[in-house]
Parts: structure tokens; sequence; C-alpha cells
């Protein structure tokens, strides 16, 4: 197979139709970029002969392109088959259809499926997909690290070429086709993952229905036996309960808990009673003990009250001396802070005179400073005002100057233009030559001329000759835009009041002096204002505000006649010190004095209070205590507590009796049983009731399921149940069977496998050699490479990534090459394959895909152009197709 072309639209990234250009015989490779499409064109390549036109499986679903979901992917290819041209045509999912030319003849949509994989060799597997040898041919990306898988068609189109070598050696073709005939004997009863199906499904669905009846019967029959003996049973718990000497003997009980009951409460009121007179009782003999000890208390508390009385009065006496001594010493220390403050206010008085002297003179400085200040921003103001004025006068600035250059520029601009359109005309004539000519009747002069208009040249004695120059029409436009260009000039210089342009520049030279002297005065200006205030004008008012506030704080400053005379600040300042000094010492003298003057005060104070506060308590208590006693003797309160004693103890034998006397029986106890009895009495009549009802239903389901005729129905569905399950064995028998002679042909084919795999090593040996030396490979049953012996034999799953890549990529080389020796198609497509090899063996993997390319169509696809370089292949491109494909 060759596969010439292919077109793609509206498949993934390939929106429009693109095509695949370059395709021919031998080696093929595409190098482009990531993400550039080439998945894509081996999926669509996949798509257009494994899956049929209208299926919509996901993998077909996932062609669409992500922008358009609604459109349907659509492929056109171009190949040969054994020299036979032939074109395919599918779209998927939206207007689905498909039509196959092979030579002459054409096909369309379920007869060009069929025909397609007539030809291609690929077998429908359901779902939708085919599958056949290409499976293991189409390298996918991701797919070149696994060894082919060589199942179904693809590993039947292998054998064919094998048993094509050996004959009958394997059986031939007519083991295979009895092996078919075996297996679909077998698939009449068994479906494809093993499970019953036909006569062989309906024997087992109609013995396990007939069972499954048997079975409810048998349960419904079941149930009819529990219900009877349930009815008995029933009948039985009835007559239990219903007992009518158990029921009055359960009543009878039931009076004498209560009766019970009523004499524990009885019990239990005399009890309390008896409890509360004791603790009345206890109460009164508390109170008594509790009188006679509030009585003591106070006569203790009167007696201590007495003798504080006695303390305070001692030491009042003693404060008072005290205090009369503090207050003599505090009296002489008075005078002498008064004489020492005298001083203190003469020397302040002076020190503030001689301060207002000092301030006087600070002010004088400041307003001094102030009023230079205000002259030289007036003066600096002077300039600047002076130096913009002068500015405002000229009229040539720098935009004014850019203007008159661009109509300058546009002038001459134009003036050439006019010039370009005169005919230039040169003379080389002897003087009396050239006196003898004449244009438009003025003698010429000079030695060339430029005309713009139609011109008369007059030579004496020989005639005329008009001399008119081409494009009269574009000379009246130069001539126009020339006047037009030279007005404009003109204006602008009567704005800026120049005649010529030197007039304008001297003019703009003045201009930009005036400026840096405007910026010079600025500047001179700026270094005179403060950094907080950089507005001239108000910096200005500023410094005139100051000059007022220090004529007026001068003028605030009353005038001292005796300034003059007065001593230095130094001076008056150590005399303050000293006056301060002395009132601090005269103050530190009285303090001491008056803190203790204030002590004995104070504890003459407290001893007073606290003896008037004694005295208080004192009248009280004693008051109290004559009240208590005048109102209750000492003996009463004795012979009240002798009393409650005697009142406890006749209550505590009270209780004591009351105890004794205790019923046996626990309140709680009787509670539980009269509980008990009515909760037994109650559930009895109830059961009774719900007996009865139970008893009803059930006679009704008895008599009801008696005329069914159950045990008649079990049998005969039993006959039934027995029919089936000798059908199901006569089926089962039959599978097992056909399934031992069909695993004993698959096991006669395996042995035989091992035969015929030697072309197959034969095949894949050449390729192996070239890139392992010496090397030997070991094949399994399914065709996949088991290990391979260098040195040493070696699991292919222990192989590194790379060396296993090489091996998968060459079992598909040497497949291919076999198929293609036995006349079968093939054709090898790779997708980003060899990406672990190292330099070396990709060398040696290019020489081996140029060998084989010899003979089979190869398609390389890669995003490494520059290591792809080095094969020699014929490159493919990828191009815009500008018309769209028909289908």
């Amino acid at each position: 197979m060759i596969l010439h072309g292919m077109e793609v639209a509206h498949l993934r990234k390939f929106v429009t139709p693109t095509r695949l250009c370059g395709l021919g015989p031998g080696l093929n490779v595409l190098a482009a970029r990531n993400e550039f499409g080439k998945s894509t064109l081996l999926a669509a390549l996949r798509a257009a002969f494994m899956w049929r036109y209208n299926s919509t499986n996901r993998l077909i679903k996932e062609l669409r392109p992500l922008a358009d979901q609604g459109a349907g992917p659509s492929v056109h290819v171009d190949f040969s088959i054994n020299d036979i041209q032939c074109h395919l045509e599918k779209r998927f999912l939206s207007r689905a259809a498909m039509s196959l030319r092979v030579g002459e003849a054409t096909f369309a949509n379920a007869d060009a499926e069929e025909k397609l994989h007539e030809i291609m060799g690929l077998e429908s597997q359901g779902r939708g997909e085919a599958c056949g040898i290409w499976n293991a041919l189409w390298v996918a990306q991701g797919d070149s690290l696994k060894q082919p898988e060589l199942t179904g068609r693809a590993g039947t189109s292998l054998t064919a070429c094998l048993e094509g070598e050996l004959g009958n050696i394997t059986g031939g073709a007519e083991a295979t086709r009895f092996l078919a005939m075996v297996r679909d004997e077998r698939a009449l009863l068994l479906d494809g993952r093993g499970h019953p199906k036909g006569r062989y499904k309906t024997a087992i669905t109609e013995e396990e229905a007939a069972c499954a009846e048997i079975t409810r019967l048998r349960e419904r029959r079941r149930m009819l036996e529990d219900d009877i003996e349930s009815l008995a049973e029933q009948r039985r718990l009835l007559h239990h309960a219903d007992d009518a000497t158990r029921h009055e003997q359960e009543t009878t009980d039931l009076a004498q808990a209560r009766r019970e009951r009523d004499r524990l409460h009885q019990h239990a009121a005399r009890l309390k009673a008896a409890q509360a007179e004791v603790r009345l009782a206890q109460g009164g003999v508390t109170l008594a003990q509790e009188n006679i000890a509030r009585r003591a208390k106070m006569e203790a508390e009167r007696q201590h009250l007495c003798a504080v009385v006695d303390d305070l009065r001692t030491a009042m006496d003693t404060a008072q001396q005290r205090h009369e001594r503090a207050e003599q010493a505090t009296t002489a220390r008075q005078h002498d802070l008064e004489h020492a403050m005298a001083a203190q206010r003469a020397a302040q008085d002076m020190h503030r005179r001689v301060s207002r002297r000092e301030q006087a003179s600070i002010w004088r400085r400041e307003h001094t400073d102030a009023t230079t200040l205000v002259t030289r921003l007036e003066h600096a103001a002077q300039q600047v005002a002076q130096a913009e004025l002068h500015l405002a006068t000229l009229h040539v600035d720098d935009a004014m100057m850019d203007r008159l250059r661009q109509a300058e520029r546009a002038a001459d601009h134009a003036c050439a233009r006019y010039s370009e359109q005169a005919t230039r005309i040169e003379f080389h004539l002897p003087p009396d030559t050239a006196r003898q000519i004449s244009i438009d009747g003025v003698a010429l002069s000079g030695t060339h001329l430029e005309i713009t208009s139609a011109t008369t040249l007059r030579i004496a004695g020989i005639g005329d000759i008009r001399i008119t120059p081409p494009g009269d029409g574009d000379h009246a436009q130069a001539l126009h835009a020339r006047t037009q260009t030279r007005e404009a000039l003109t204006a602008l210089l009567t704005q800026a009041g120049c005649v010529d342009m030197a007039g304008a520049m001297d003019i703009h030279a003045v201009w930009r002096q005036a400026g840096r002297a405007v910026s010079e005065a600025r500047t001179m200006q700026a270094h005179l204002l403060p950094t907080d205030m950089p507005d001239p004008a108000a910096a200005l008012a500023a410094a005139r505000a100051r000059v007022m506030e220090r004529d007026r704080l001068l003028a605030s400053i009353a005038q001292d006649p005796d300034a003059a005379t007065l001593p230095p600040m130094a001076e008056v300042q150590e005399a303050v010190s000293a006056a301060e000094t002395r009132v601090e010492r005269a103050r530190a003298a009285l303090l001491a004095p008056d803190g203790e003057a204030r002590q004995a005060r104070d504890l003459l104070t407290r001893h007073r209070t606290e003896l008037e506060q004694a005295h208080q308590q004192l009248e009280r208590l004693t008051l109290e205590l004559t009240r208590d006693r005048v109102a209750r003797p000492d003996a009463a309160l004795a012979t009240q507590h002798l009393q409650a004693q005697a009142t406890r103890d006749t209550a505590e034998s009270t209780l004591r009796a009351c105890e004794a006397d205790r019923p046996e029986e626990d309140e709680a106890m009787v509670d539980a049983r009269i509980s008990r009895l009515e909760r037994t009495l109650e559930e009895r009549r109830t059961r009774v009731g719900e007996l009865r009802q139970a008893i009803a239903a059930l006679s009704s389901r008895i008599e009801s399921a008696e005329g069914d005729g159950l045990d008649e129905r079990i049998a005969g569905h039993e006959r039934l149940r027995d029919g089936h399950a000798r059908e199901r064995a006569e089926c089962a028998r039959q599978v097992e069977i056909l399934t031992l002679l069909a695993d004993t042909l698959a096991t006669t084919a395996r042995t035989a496998t091992e035969q015929y795999l030697a072309p197959l090593t034969r095949a894949m040996e050449p390729a192996l050699r070239g890139l392992f030396p010496r090397a030997q490979v070991t094949l399994g049953a399914d065709f996949s490479i088991t290990g391979i012996t260098r040195t040493t034999t070696e699991e292919f799953a222990d192989l590194s990534d790379g060396t296993r890549e090489q091996i998968a990529v060459l079992a598909r080389l040497g497949m291919a090459d076999l198929l293609h020796t036995r006349g079968q198609q093939a054709m090898v497509v790779l997708d980003d394959a060899l990406t672990f090899s190292d330099s070396g063996r990709m060398e040696q993997m290019f020489d081996i895909l140029t060998e084989i390319s010899r003979r089979v169509q190869i398609i390389i696809l890669t995003c490494r152009s520059e290591q792809f370089a080095g094969l020699g292949a014929r490159r493919l491109s990828v191009e815009a197709v500008e018309q769209a494909l028909p289908l």
C-alpha cells in the first residue's frame, strides 16, 4: 500500500481544508513544531480506515474542532493497492457519509465500508471500530514504547503469512476453517463473553422461573402450616389469658396492696410530725443558749469599752502638750520666711526691667533685618517685572520661529517644484551671433535660460522659434503653490514685525537673551524667598508685616529712664538665684516644725474623736444591757433554757417510739407491686382483645389458602422444571464438547506456532542485528518479543526505555517487511518515535529505516527536525486548500 495524499477539514485544529503534500514511496518525514497537528493527521488517517463513517464514538467526537462543535470532520485519502489507484472520502457526525473509488469502481456508505475492509484486511470489532494489522503498524504518539498487539484480524494476517511458508505443518486453512466452524457452533449457545444465549439461555431462564414459582408456592404452603400452628397457639394463649380465677386473685392482691400503701402513708405522716416536734424543741434550746451567750458577750464588751475610755483620756492629754510646743516654734520661723520672700520680690522686679531692656534690643535688630529684606524683595520684583516687560515686547518666540521656518521650507519647496517644471536652454554662441537673438522681444543675455511658459525665440534674418514647455497644467499648479507659500511667509513675517528671515532670527536671538534675563532675575528673587514661602508677593507681604509687628512691639514697651544704669543681666540673675535660695531655706526651716505641729494636731483630733466614739458605744451598750435585764432577768433566761431542754427530750422520746413502730414493708416496693398488678390487669384485657382479633384473621387466611390447591400446583411446576433442566443439561453438554474441541484445536495451533515463528524471527533479525550485532530475540505465542540474547539473555521488561522503544519499532518494521514479502499490504507510520535514542543509535536506526523503505512506505512524524535532517527522506508539508472538500 502506498499513501499518496490526504486532506482534512473541520478536524480539531484544521478547521479550513488542509492537505498533506509530498507523499510518495519509500521514506517520508513531516518535521514540524509541537502542537502543529502531526498527531491530528495520524488520528485522521486512523479514523478514515478504522472507524465507520456513521460512528458516534467518543473518539470520533473528539475530532470536532473546538471552535465549531456542530461541524462534521471530513477526511480525503489518495492511496494505491497493488498499483490500483484508490480514493477514500469520509465525513463523520454531521451529515455522515462515505465514498470509495477503487480503480473505476465506486462504492458508497455501507458498501464502501465493506469494500474498504476487504481490500485493507480489516475486521469489524463493534462500537463502529475495525481492527487489523494497521493497528500495529501505525504507531501513535507515546505508543512506540509498547510492542504491537496482534489480536483478532492482525494476528490472523500474520499467521496467514507464516502458514503460506509452512503449508500443512500447522494444519493450513482447513484447520482454521474447522476451528471457525466449532466456534460458530458454540456461538449459537454462548455469546462473546461466554454467557448463555439462544435456546440454552431460554432453558436456563425457564428453569429458573419454574424454580422460583415452586419456591413461591412452597413458601405459601409453609406459611399456611405456620398459620395453622399459630392459630392453635393463639387459642391456647387466649384460654390462659381469659382465666377468671386468676383474674379474681390478681384483683384481690391489688386491693390488699393499696390498703398496705395507705397504712404506710399514715405512719409516714406521724413520723414526719414527730421529727418536726424534735426540730422545734431543738430550736428552743438553741435560742435560749444564744440569749445567754449574747448577754455574756455584751457584759464583756462593756467592760472593755470602759478600759478603752480611760486609755484615750491619758493619750489626749499628752497630744495636747505636744501641739502647744510645735505652735510656738512655727511662729518664729514664719517671720524669717516673710523677710526672704520680700527680698525675692525685689530681685524679680529688677530681673523684669533688665529683661525688657534685652528684649527691646532683640526686636530692634529683627526690625532692621526685616526692613533690609523688604528693600531687597522690592528691588528683585522690580527687576523681574522689567525683564518680563522687555520679553513681552518681542514677538518672535520659539513657536513663532518654528512657524517661520516651516513657512520658509514650504516656500523653498514650492519654488523648487516650480523650477522643476521649467525647460532649460543653454547657449554657447559667439557674441555677434548672440546679439541677433531675442527672447519675446528681449535681447539674449547670459548663457542659459529657464522657460516656464510659451516663449518665442527670434533669430534676425532667419525667423522665429516658438518653444512651449510640456505640462502647462502642472506649471500653473506649481506657480500657484509658490505664490501661496510666499504670501504665507510674508504674512508671518509681518505678524512678527520683521522684514525678512534674517531680521526674524535677530529678534529671536534678542528674545532668547531676554528670556535668560527673566530667568536670572527670578533665580535671584528665589534666593531671597523663605523655603516655606515660594510666592514672591506673599513673601514681600510677610516681610512688611514683620516690620510692622516689630514697630508695634517696640512701641508697646514703656521707656525706662534708668535703663542705662541697670546692672547687667548676669548680675541680676545671680541676685534672683540667691533670693530664691534664701526663700527655699526659710520655707524648709518652716516646714519641719510645721509638720510636727500638724502631726500633733492630727493626733489630738484623732484621740478626741476616738474618745467620743468610745463614750457613745459604752452608753449605748449599757442602755441596751439594762433594758434586756429589765425585760428578762438572768434567772428567767436559765429557767427558759431548762424548760427547752425538757421539751426536746420529750419530743425525741416520741420520735424514737414512732420509728420503732415502722412497718416492715417498703413503700417503694408496695408502689411497684401496685403498678405491676395494675399493668398486668390492663395488659390482660388488651391481650385478650388482640388474641381474639388474631384468631379471627388466621382462621380467615387458612380457609382461603386451603382452597388454592397448593400441592397440585407445586407438583405441576416441578414437572415443568425437570423438563427445562434436561434441556439445560443437554445444552451445557454441547457447550462442554465444543469448548473442549476448540481448546484442543487452539492448543494444537499454539504448539505449532513455535514452528512457524521462525520465519517471523528471520524477518526481524536483519533489522535487529543492524542495531544489536549478534543478538537473538525470543518471540512469544502472541508474536511479541519476550527477550533478547546478547552476551546474556535479558527479559524485554528489564531493558531500558530507549532499547525497548528501538526493539518495538524494529519489530513493526520486520512485520511490515514480512507482510510485503508475502504479498500483503503494509505501510508504517511512526509518530514521535525513537525519543529515547542516543545519537549513535539514531544513525543506525536511520540506516535500517532507509533499507526497509526500499520495499515498504514509511512515514515519520516528528518535532525534532534537526535530529532527522540526516535521514535523507522525502520532506512533507501541510498546505491550506482554497476550495472546500466535496462529499
